[in-house]
């Protein structure tokens, strides 16, 4: 996966760097340089949901807390693009206590040995050839990743959606500098991950052989500033949350 910054708080160096990269991007004429985007909005705000689709059932998983880092060439999305994101499995929530502790077993997704899953770009299909980005303007993609789940990594097909922001009065509502939203989908068929409990006689016809993935990300060029009195809440806010989900 590589590292990527964590944390709400910016040094001085990391802002005068991201205040550099920003004028660098918008002087005009020349190609504009790689630009990275991080994942990891202090709000939560991003997303990921899996959705099981069975004959008796349907369940819907999400989690909010999705960290990671986008880094692309804004004059051709296809010069190897570098995408990592990830996420704990024990933030992964069904809405029901007892599935998740399910969920989280040995015979499924395996949070005591593999606690976090992982996902990396691998390679752009299409467009095949040079596409830049465009202010505002969605572009479609088809690409190949990787999935690391239960100590397993396997490729995945994904189907993704990205729309480049530049930095703006309406975007600074959201995250301060650029901004890329990104919607991608991709298919997780269980079997190829170890996970065969969905045949068991309990989740029989219940718990679908693939499930479908959607991530919804926004990374931006500049980290948040979040003050230590907020840092706290939000700490605050996850451990009630957590503690709910366990059902204490």
């Amino acid at each position: 996966m590589g590292e990527y910054p964590t944390g709400f708080g910016a040094n001085r160096q990391d802002a005068l760097f991201s205040r550099r990269r920003t004028e660098e991007r918008r002087q005009p004429g020349g190609p504009m340089p790689r630009t990275t985007f991080i994942v990891d909005d202090p709000m939560t705000r991003n997303a990921v949901h899996v959705l099981s689709r069975a004959p008796l059932e349907t369940v819907l998983v999400r989690t909010n807390d999705v960290r990671g880092q986008i880094e692309v060439d804004p004059d051709d999305v296809t010069a190897k693009p570098r995408v990592t994101f990830e996420a704990p499995i024990d933030s992964l929530d069904s809405g029901v206590p007892l599935m998740n502790d399910v969920m989280r077993s040995d015979k499924w997704l395996d949070a005591g040995k593999s606690p976090v899953i992982r996902f990396a770009l691998e390679r752009v299909i299409s467009p095949a050839t040079r596409t830049p980005l465009a202010d505002g303007q969605p572009l479609v993609l088809t690409a190949e990743g990787t999935l690391e789940l239960r100590g397993v990594s396997r490729p995945v097909a994904v189907r993704a959606e990205i729309t480049w922001l530049k930095k703006s009065d309406s975007t600074a509502r959201r995250l301060p500098g650029d901004l890329l939203h990104v919607v991608a989908r991709f298919d997780v068929p269980l079997p190829v991950f170890g996970i065969d409990a969905h045949l068991s006689a309990q989740t029989l016809d219940k718990i679908a052989g693939t499930v479908q993935v959607e991530a919804d990300l926004f990374g931006s060029t500049e980290r948040p500033q979040v003050g230590g009195d907020m840092q706290d809440r939000l700490a605050k806010a996850r451990k009630s949350l957590g503690q709910k989900l366990l059902g204490g």
